[in-house]
């Protein structure tokens, strides 16, 4: 507002001078806006007791999973918790140098529009205006944060599942209990379908077969869009699946 209020009362005079404000603004946005160290601090933080909670409730999304196969994927599953805090800290830090260069950009569009001297012009809305993506960082920082929480959380059920040999998935959309959920019309559609997983071992041995199911691969993967909270509750026993997806052989598995 310094900035503005000395420009308003003198108007553009020249492009040094407007060049030195702009300096200054840049140092004072890098002073108060969370630097790179920190906010990846706030991230970590945050996704590893997402990371912590998920491996206690890991039996939501991949049914009788025993312990042992989680700890036999533990580094696995530390890579993927290092790979969401390395992925959402560098978004957060190419939202962050956005946020300045456009709060800069719109500053100077103004700055060498006001007329010398005369008429002050009001401040207060272009001050909201030239400030507004500085002053949504805190907001994005968060979406951000949920965001990778998401991804997170399908690929660690992912993991678990395909060491628990997980042969087909449930796709879940939090929209079919949620209807304040804004959903993908697509997604939501698929709530509560089964998908195989290509290639599993009931599917090798001939027990089951696609049916008229899709493959999960064949679709994208839960979490995997923007924003999206999907997620999937993996199915590794054969009497769980649709009767359609048996073949001859595994319905006489099942019967022995």
């Amino acid at each position: 507002m310094e900035a503005m209020r000395d420009i308003a009362e003198r108007g553009y005079l020249s492009e040094a001078e407007i060049q030195e404000w702009i300096e200054r603004l840049h140092a004072a946005l890098d002073a108060e806006i969370p630097s790179y160290d920190q906010t990846r601090e706030e991230l970590e933080k945050s996704l590893e007791a997402l990371f912590n909670r998920d491996l206690k409730t890991i039996y939501r999304r991949v049914p009788g999973v025993p312990k042992y196969k989680i700890d036999r994927v533990a580094p696995q599953l530390r890579a993927e918790l290092d790979r969401r805090i390395f992925a959402g800290a560098d978004l957060i830090k190419l939202n962050r140098e956005a946020a300045i260069a456009k709060t800069l950009q719109r500053f100077s569009g103004w700055a060498t529009s006001v007329p010398p001297a005369g008429k002050v012009p009001p401040i207060r809305d272009a001050a909201k205006d030239i400030s507004k993506d500085v002053s949504k960082l805190s907001f994005e920082r968060r979406r951000v944060a949920i965001d990778q929480g998401h991804k997170l959380s399908a690929a660690v059920a992912s993991v678990v599942a395909t060491q628990h040999g997980a042969i087909a998935a449930i796709w879940r959309d939090r929209g079919a209990s949620d209807h304040n959920y804004n959903a993908r019309p697509d997604h939501l559609t698929r709530s509560g379908t089964v998908f195989a997983i290509r290639d599993s071992w009931a599917m090798e041995q001939g027990l089951i077969k696609k049916g008229g199911h899709q493959y999960t691969d064949e679709v994208e993967m839960v979490a995997e869009l923007p924003f999206c909270s999907c997620f999937y509750q993996y199915i590794a026993q054969i009497r769980d699946l649709p009767d359609d997806m048996l073949t001859e052989r595994g319905r006489e598995w099942l019967a022995k």
